[in-house]
């Protein structure tokens, strides 16, 4: 199967399936509102060039990686908070007149197509990419696909287990590594979405009688609902660095 690259700056038709391939690969309630998913659409607007899809020959989407080009001076001290962070100051803001690096947000490959080496590619098209102007390479607030099933364990300790053999345990977090990436740190609240108790309980299809940390279906850490009446689901993500590849 022929496959072709491209991005929404070449391809704009292509922007409905991309989001709907990105939103298909969270849990429902990670689009909802939060500073960063405010403006997610206007990354698609103002960064369409880094907005890569990866096409079969019958122009069927299979993959997309979703990014925007900031500043960062290489120190895992100057990262952003995390997701919310990036889109919120570069999307206001508009982008840096001399980027440092790119920062993906989100890798994102249909499920009919997984394990066939999409993602990989669209990283490291990316890493080859930013080698001309964003000399940092590439940084990434992952999103351990694993987690949700180990929600009480801390990220830092979830982020550090290893197979027997000393391989990462975590699957994305692993191709990230194994890539040639390596850690930098946790972003402990990398996408906050704060909602009322109310739409919570009506997207658990249950009650949440009082404060507390509820566990939530998808979610890597528990929700946690205090007594003003809201809901508060703070995502960590763990940041990592690929170098730019030099074609």
């Amino acid at each position: 199967m022929a496959l072709t690259l491209t991005d929404l700056s070449r391809d704009p038709w292509l922007l409905p399936e991309v989001d709907a391939l990105t939103g298909a690969n969270m849990p429902a309630f990670m689009s909802w509102e939060s500073p960063g998913n405010w403006r997610w659409h206007g990354m698609y607007e103002r960064f369409p060039a880094h907005q890569l899809c990866l096409v079969d020959d019958a122009g069927t989407l299979l993959a997309a990686a979703n990014g925007l080009p900031v500043r960062w001076d290489g120190t895992a001290a100057s990262l952003p908070s995390g997701s919310d962070e990036v889109l919120v100051e570069t999307v206001d803001h508009g982008p840096p007149d001399h980027p440092d690096a790119v920062c993906m947000l989100s890798v994102s490959v249909d499920p009919a197509h997984r394990a066939a080496g999409h993602a990989e590619r669209l990283l490291t098209e990316v890493r080859t990419r930013s080698a001309g102007w964003c000399p940092r390479g590439l940084i990434i607030p992952v999103r351990p696909t694993r987690k949700p099933l180990y929600p009480l364990i801390p990220i830092e300790e979830y982020a550090a287990w290893r197979h027997p053999d000393g391989r990462c345990f975590d699957p994305w977090l692993r191709t990230h590594l194994e890539l040639g990436a390596r850690r930098l740190g946790i972003a402990r609240r990398s996408l906050v979405i704060r909602q009322p108790v109310s739409r919570w309980e009506e997207f658990l299809g249950h009650a949440l009688p009082g404060p507390g940390d509820y566990p939530l279906p998808g979610g890597l850490v528990p929700l946690r609902v205090t007594d003003d009446g809201h809901g508060t689901y703070a995502e960590p993500n763990v940041w990592v660095h690929h170098p730019a590849v030099v074609p």
